[in-house]
C-alpha cells in the first residue's frame, strides 16, 4: 500500500471516529491492523501530525483543518457509493463495502458530483452517516428557490424535467428509479387530486403527495 493510501485510510478512519466522539490512537491502529500486526504505526502518526493533518495529545488523536479538508472528499465519495450500489445496483451491506472502498479512491470530482445529482442530492448513506455536501448540493439548494419546484407545486398539464429528488429511503428511491422518475427524466403532471398523477412517456403513475413534494424538477 502506498503512503498516500495510508494517509487516506487514517484520516478516513479518524473521521468517523470523531463523527461518533473522540478518537485514541489505539482506535486508528486497531482499524488499521492485519495477519501481520499493525499497519499504522506511531511514525506514520508522527508524520501525519508533523504534516499538519493530524493533532496529537496524549493517547488521543484527532484532525486538524487541513486534515478535515483532505478527508471530507474521501468520505463524500465512499458513502455515495453506498448509496449507488445500494440504491441503484441493488447490493446488499455485506457486499457494497469492498467496491464502496474501490471507488472512493477511483471517482474522479466530476463523477462524484454526476452520481451525486443522479441519486438526488442524499444527506446521509445507507448506515445513515452524514455525506458531506458538494458544489452540486449548494447549486441544487440555490435553484430550488429560483427556478425548481417540487412537482406538487406545479400546474396540471405542466412538463417538468426532474432535478432531484429529496428523499432518503433507499426502497423507495429504488421503486421511483425504476419507474423512470429520475434526475434527467421529463414527467407530465395529469392530476393533483383525489391522488397525484404524474406521466412519463406513455406510461401514468399515480404517486402520493408527499413523494410528489419531495420530487423537484424545472418546467420545461
Amino acid at each position: 500500500m502506498k503512503i498516500v493510501d495510508v494517509t487516506s485510510e487514517i484520516v478516513e478512519t479518524i473521521w468517523t471516529c470523531e463523527e461518533k466522539g473522540s478518537c485514541t490512537i489505539d482506535y486508528v491502529k486497531k482499524e488499521h491492523e492485519d495477519g501481520d500486526g499493525y499497519i499504522v504505526d506511531d511514525e506514520i502518526l508522527s508524520e501525519l501530525e508533523r504534516s499538519g493533518l493530524v493533532e496529537i495529545r496524549g493517547p488521543m488523536i484527532s484532525l486538524t483543518a487541513e486534515g478535515k479538508a483532505k478527508a471530507r472528499p474521501i468520505i463524500r465519495r465512499h458513502r455515495l457509493a453506498e448509496r449507488l450500489l445500494t440504491d441503484v445496483l441493488g447490493m446488499t451491506f455485506e457486499d457494497m463495502e469492498e467496491a464502496a472502498c474501490e471507488y472512493e479512491h477511483t471517482l474522479a470530482p466530476g463523477l462524484t458530483e454526476a452520481i451525486c445529482t443522479l441519486l438526488g442530492h442524499p444527506r446521509d448513506c445507507p448506515h445513515g452517516s452524514p455525506i458531506p455536501e458538494g458544489e452540486c448540493c449548494q447549486r441544487a439548494e440555490n435553484s430550488v428557490t429560483s427556478f425548481v419546484k417540487s412537482l406538487d407545486a406545479w400546474d396540471i398539464g405542466d412538463v417538468i424535467r426532474i432535478s432531484f429528488i429529496r428523499k432518503t429511503d433507499p426502497i423507495l428511491i429504488g421503486k421511483l428509479i425504476s419507474m423512470g422518475v429520475a434526475p434527467g427524466k421529463e414527467v407530465k403532471i395529469r392530476q393533483k387530486f383525489p391522488a397525484y398523477v404524474i406521466q412519463i412517456e406513455q406510461t401514468q403513475i399515480a404517486i402520493e403527495q408527499d413523494i410528489a413534494a419531495g420530487i423537484y424538477g424545472l418546467k420545461v
